[in-house]
């Protein structure tokens, strides 16, 4: 979890010690407050779905985009309207950012998940479920 924290912190500029953070299975991390985690309760899941890890840092979950994002001070990513319409039906966008890693997508005050950016595609992370049809 300090990993993550680290990155988080590095990466968004966000500090998420405020909360407490729960593995889920091998990879995924789930975000819940101080006081919910006081609550010792077996056979429930607790907490938001946040992240997941992958090669080249952290999925961030359309929830954790939301949670992390309204802090962020870097990587973060505003599409115009069209473009976000794409996102949403789970496409790649071509877009120009300052280096290769993950960022968080934004359409105005909504936060529409994570993606990958090559350095040439901006890489839709969202799970083709959580996509519009076209």
């Amino acid at each position: 979890m300090s990993e993550f924290l680290a990155w988080v912190k590095q990466w968004f500029g966000v500090d998420l010690s405020g909360y407490s953070l729960i593995r889920s299975g091998k990879k995924r991390i789930r975000i819940l407050t101080k006081e919910a985690a006081e609550f010792d309760v077996k056979d429930v899941i607790r907490g938001v779905y946040l992240a997941k890890k992958a090669p080249y840092g952290y999925i961030i979950s359309v929830e954790g985009s939301y949670i992390i994002g309204r802090g962020a001070s870097r990587h973060v990513v505003e599409l115009g309207e069209e473009e976000f319409g794409r996102w949403m039906r789970g496409e790649d966008i071509a877009v120009e950012l300052p280096e290769k890693g993950v960022y968080l997508v934004k359409f105005g005050r909504a936060f529409a998940g994570s993606g990958y950016y090559n350095g040439e595609v901006l890489h839709n992370l969202v799970p083709k479920s959580r996509t519009v049809e076209p």
